[in-house]
């Protein structure tokens, strides 16, 4: 009981002293100034120095002048039927050109329809084939007249037959679009047409008008309804 008594003052006289020392000693840590950040400058980024080698070229674009095409030019080439020009060189005028159409035949004057000489598309009676095929050149479509035993050759605006000897047995024009040599006559014109050209027919009807020269005859068929002509036939007058 006396050593319990002799420990208790010790004890409670040393706490005290214990927290006072606390004290002082948390009053100085939390007084004392902040350690000062530091920068490590061996690991800030620091640019390449720029040398010739790591410099991009410099590319300099010139624009290319578009060539100016003569209107001129593919004007003249449409009316010939060019169908390709060459516009690469402005300074040339040089052009390219597809096949061209072949343009529709024309009669000779010499060759027209007369009565001493009666022709149609300046084609004569008797004309060798050879003769007829070189001057008018590829057909379009060719097929055989087995009853009369007559080749016909169709050249689109007008045909032509040739007997099993190969000379020309008719020439019938059926378009519009080509002067089939009878000083003006075409296809589309009118029957009064026909007569105030070729003269008075040897026969004359609502549907025909018939001229006879030199053992041929020349038939001209007519629209019975606004008498406008639709056909015109030169053959042999048997």
């Amino acid at each position: 009981m006396a050593m319990n008594n002799l420990i208790r003052p010790i004890v409670i006289g040393f706490m005290p002293v214990a927290i006072a020392s606390f004290l002082v000693t948390g009053c100085q840590e939390s007084s004392a100034p902040a350690p000062k950040a530091t920068i490590d400058v061996t690991s800030t980024y620091a640019p390449s120095p720029v040398t010739e080698e790591t410099t991009p070229p410099i590319i300099v674009v010139t624009p290319t002048a578009t060539p100016v095409v003569d209107e001129s030019i593919k004007h003249e080439a449409q009316v010939a039927g060019i169908t390709n020009v060459d516009t690469s060189d402005a300074s040339s005028s040089q052009v390219f050109t597809s096949p061209k159409p072949s343009a529709k035949p024309k009669v000779k004057a010499e060759d027209a329809y007369q009565q001493e000489k009666p022709t149609l598309m300046g084609l004569k009676l008797g004309t060798p084939k050879s003769t007829v095929l070189e001057r008018f050149g590829k057909v379009k479509k060719q097929f055989l007249m087995e009853d009369d035993n007559i080749e016909v050759y169709d050249f689109n605006d007008f045909s032509v037959g040739f007997n099993s000897k190969g000379m020309l047995e008719f020439v019938d024009v059926h378009s519009v679009d080509i002067d089939p040599g009878l000083h003006g006559l075409r296809l589309g014109q009118s029957g009064q047409d026909a007569i105030a050209i070729l003269g008075k027919p040897d026969t004359k009807s609502t549907y025909v008008l018939s001229y006879k020269a030199q053992g041929t005859l020349l038939k001209i068929d007519l629209d019975p309804h606004d008498n406008t002509i639709q056909s015109i036939k030169l053959f042999a007058n048997s």
